[in-house]
């Protein structure tokens, strides 16, 4: 046997602790996020699971006062019927009119109108008189005297019922009329069968599942158990059993549903998982402690061998060598660690932020950097300038870590940068931060950024630079500007650096063509829009040579650009104008430019006019819904609401949710780029705030039916 050395026992005895370490980090790991992982999954299938029963319950009390709308303010049948003298045609057609409307609804039992003043109780079976009514058909457990009740009813509540002689018990939504009703005087009940709420608390599906239904006040509607009070842990046990709680919120009543699951049952797959990750720990640890107790014996000899190769002594231990492995070791894992830190999730968070600030969606970089900063991502330059690089390369994708170490190493740290691609593969838009104006700094910079990426990353770049600009509003101006530089290379050639501020954006207005645009700024924009129909419909006329006619149509949009200074250039106004490809689409795109700002988005279908308050919601959403970080508690902290209120008011107010809203305002926003452009999927799925590509192509099929790829096709 080999002689061996303090560093072979003291590597060994650290493997074995390394090798302890890592089952102890993995226990650990397991039980605080794995486990609890898994614990939250379930949950949410769970809860889930729960909200469409929710739904559904919802729902089917919707219909209930659907019904009530119908017979108090549109049924015209009913309302003659009621109206009409007292005669037993007139109470049998009632009575018809009630069957009808409760035939498609089979969870209503029954419905009764009764008349404040008057003695009968109409019905879907008949009519009976008030006496006959409360006191031989139906019984209120909680009413000493329901006709008194009943007089002195203000709003809508919901009371127990029992039909007398039967033993079947009911809900009763009891409805005062409202001020629009036309039956005023009267209150409309509808009768639900208990036995109905219970199969939906406790599906025969689902084994051991209980539940509870609770107004606001905590006052108890419809249980499966016995229960005093709504329970507000998470655990809770009854009949020595142990349940897990859970409370979802009614979207139409005051209401909160409580689920009461077996813990047991739910909780069963956590524990299968435990003591399968247990085992799994006991086998790693067995076979972990084997393969470092016969790599030591085959890796020592080498290790000894290393140590007399280096010059180290051999009496002694092996450690000064060995801290050198370690030290290579440690130096790797840091490497490892850094890119595990740049996920791709985590990059395309940080390329929607670039394209919102592009957008214009930030009024100041103090917000921009507020957002980024969890990101790595902070803008603290008092100027900027706007680089568009067009690749020239065979490949379509630019290597993202040969751009950034090409500019981090041009650049340096008297500059910040943030890049990404824009319109196309190969047009990447760097979006660059100066302490000071140094734009001829950053020209010669950039010029060396060519040279740098052309001789070390073989990268093939033509780079358009903007103006230089401090207000954050300009960025989109100065994106357009370094978009409009870099289509040079048409001219210029591959491997240029262009600025902006080198182009000829004059207008020849001596050119016998384009003469006629001489008094084209002068113009009110009607008068703007019949010169330019003029203008393409010449260039059509005498057949103007391709080349030469679109440089003429360049011209005519930089001098309708100069002339409308009080429009802002967006960011879809710039990726249009890349994809102009005919004089037809230039007159098009002149012609939008000229159109009037349309008003902002409220509700299509309003033809009343709206609150203040629903008309700042409809604003707010108009100007947010596009932030891929937009959400309900964002529009209710710009509002100065809470959120849950937000949604309720909403609600109230248009029949519609606010989530619903605003996806289909995306969907909607959506639709439109894919009739009139040839933007990528990616580009308009951040465009109306989704930055997750699949995220918006399932919620696009959702609400139209098809992809997009299938909508463009039957547009276009």
């Amino acid at each position: 046997m080999l002689k061996r050395s303090r560093t072979y026992y003291k590597y060994l005895l650290s493997y074995v602790a390394l090798l302890l370490t890592a089952v102890i980090a993995l226990v650990v790991f397991s039980q605080a996020f794995f486990v609890v992982q898994l614990r939250s999954n379930l949950m949410e299938t769970h809860r889930s699971r729960l909200r469409q029963t929710v739904q559904k319950l919802d729902s089917d009390i919707q219909q209930i006062y659907t019904i009530d709308y119908q017979i108090s303010s549109v049924n015209e049948n009913f309302l003659s019927y009621y109206l009409s003298d007292q005669s037993p045609m007139r109470d049998l057609r009632i009575v018809n009119e009630f069957k009808n409307l409760l035939a498609p609804l089979s969870f209503i039992s029954e419905m009764a109108l009764v008349e404040r003043d008057a003695e009968n109780v109409y019905t879907s079976t008949a009519v009976y008189a008030k006496p006959l009514f409360f006191s031989n058909i139906f019984a209120f457990d909680e009413w000493s005297d329901p006709e008194a009740d009943l007089a002195a009813l203000r709003g809508r509540i919901v009371r127990p019922a029992e039909r007398i002689n039967a033993t079947a018990r009911y809900i009763t939504f009891i409805n005062e009329a409202s001020v629009f009703s036309r039956l005023q005087d009267t209150v409309q009940m509808y009768f639900v069968k208990e036995s109905y709420f219970i199969g939906q608390l406790a599906p025969e599906g689902e084994e051991g599942q209980e539940g509870a239904i609770w107004d606001a006040s905590g006052r108890l509607i419809v249980s499966t158990l016995p229960m005093s009070s709504m329970p507000t842990g998470s655990r809770l046990r009854l009949n020595g059993t142990e349940y897990l709680v859970l409370n979802e919120p009614s979207a139409v009543m005051d209401w909160t549903y409580t689920f009461l699951l077996p813990a047991s049952t739910c909780l069963a797959p956590i524990h299968r998982a435990q003591i399968t990750l247990l085992v799994f720990m006991l086998v790693l640890l067995i076979m972990g402690a084997l393969v470092i107790h016969y790599a030591m014996q085959v890796n020592y000899k080498p290790i000894k061998e290393l140590t007399q190769a280096l010059g180290a002594s051999t009496q002694g231990d092996e450690l000064s060598s060995l801290k050198d492995v370690i030290s290579s070791l440690s130096a790797q894992n840091e490497h490892m660690r850094a890119q595990l830190m740049c996920s791709p999730d985590g990059q395309a968070l940080r390329d929607t932020l670039l394209f919102s600030l592009l957008k214009g969606k930030f009024s100041s970089f103090e917000a921009f950097n507020q957002e980024a900063a969890p990101l790595d991502m902070v803008f603290d330059k008092q100027w900027y300038q706007v680089l568009m690089l067009r690749h020239f390369g065979e490949d379509e994708e630019v290597p993202r870590e040969s751009l950034a170490s090409a500019l981090a190493s041009v650049l340096g740290p008297d500059y910040t940068f943030h890049f990404r691609e824009l319109f196309e593969p190969s047009m990447i838009v760097c979006l660059v931060g100066m302490p000071e104006n140094c734009e001829d700094d950053l020209h010669q910079r950039c010029q060396r950024l060519l040279d740098v990426c052309a001789q070390e990353h073989a990268l093939s770049f033509t780079l358009g630079m903007s103006g230089c600009y401090q207000d954050i509003r300009q960025i989109t101006a100065a994106c357009f500007e370094a978009t409009q530089a870099v289509r040079e290379y048409f001219i210029r050639g591959r491997h240029q650096l262009i600025r902006y501020s080198e182009l000829n954006r004059t207008l020849d207005i001596h050119d016998n063509v384009l003469i006629e645009l001489r008094d084209l700024p002068a113009k009110k924009p009607e008068q703007q829009m019949v010169l330019l129909r003029q203008f393409v419909g010449t260039l059509k006329e005498r057949k103007v040579p391709a080349l030469l006619a679109k440089s003429y149509c360049n011209s005519a949009v930089q001098l309708l650009l100069s002339s409308n200074a009080d429009r802002a250039v967006n960011m879809e106004d710039l990726f249009t104008i890349s994809y102009l490809r005919t004089a037809d689409d230039y007159l098009a795109f002149m012609l939008h430019m000229l159109a009037p700002e349309p008003e902002p988005e409220t509700a299509q279908a309003h033809q009343e006019p709206v609150s203040e308050l629903l008309g700042r919601i409809y604003a707010c959403i108009g100007e947010n819904y596009d932030d891929c970080n937009f959400s309900i508690q964002d529009a209710a902290d710009r509002l100065g609401l809470s959120g849950s209120y937000l949604s309720q008011y909403f609600k109230q107010q248009t029949g519609n949710t606010l989530t619903g809203y605003v996806a289909d305002l995306r969907i909607r926003k959506a639709c439109t780029l894919l009739e009139n452009t040839v933007m990528p999927l990616q580009m308009i799925s951040e465009s109306v705030g989704y930055y997750n590509l699949n995220s918006f192509i399932r919620r696009f099929k959702q609400i139209t039916g098809v992809t997009p790829g299938e909508y463009r096709k039957a547009h276009q």
